[in-house]
């Protein structure tokens, strides 16, 4: 009997050792699982701390873009309003500036005005109503005086729609 009950001491411990091999093996199976996991959050912790990143520099580059942008148009409306200045009183001793524009010129103008309006508003425009219409074909429909006073802000308006035009161009 002592034969056998040491032969089954040795197969128990030989069973709890294999036993416990497995356990203590299973213990790291899963504290390798949790390193591989830690660094895979990590990982996608880091991905997205750099896109973040990119992101906030992106609006800190399309707000600079925006700000130039806008104090670029901000200069030159005040620089067409003093041209404006300059023109009126020019203008006003000169006597040129009381004579019609060609009607063919000032229709197309106005027609042109008309096109531009009803595209931009997407809405009906429509033409004056006819009591203002009926006033200005009594006298000139535009006076050299007026075009030059139009020609400037026209000029200035085109820049800065460019001006924004560019910064669009440049965030892309």
């Amino acid at each position: 009997m002592s034969i056998l009950s040491g032969w089954k001491i040795t197969v128990i411990a030989l069973l709890a050792g294999i036993a416990l091999g497995w356990y203590v093996q299973g213990l790291r199976w899963d504290a390798d699982v949790a390193e591989r996991g830690k660094k895979a959050s990590d990982d996608i912790s880091v991905g997205q701390q750099a896109v973040i990143a990119g992101q906030a520099f992106q609006f800190q580059r399309f707000n600079e873009i925006a700000r130039q942008t806008n104090q670029y148009g901000t200069n030159i409306k005040a620089q067409s309003d003093e041209k404006q200045i300059v023109y009126h009183t020019i203008i006003k001793s000169d006597p040129t500036g009381r004579q019609c524009v060609p009607d063919d010129v000032a229709n197309r103008l106005l027609d042109y005005t008309y096109r531009l309006r009803a595209s931009a508003m997407h809405a009906d425009s429509g033409k004056s109503d006819a009591a203002s219409v009926s006033a200005i074909a009594t006298a000139c429909r535009l006076t050299y005086a007026q075009a030059v006073y139009w020609i400037d802000p026209l000029l200035t308006a085109i820049d800065q729609a460019n001006s924004q035009l560019s910064g669009i161009r440049e965030t892309e």
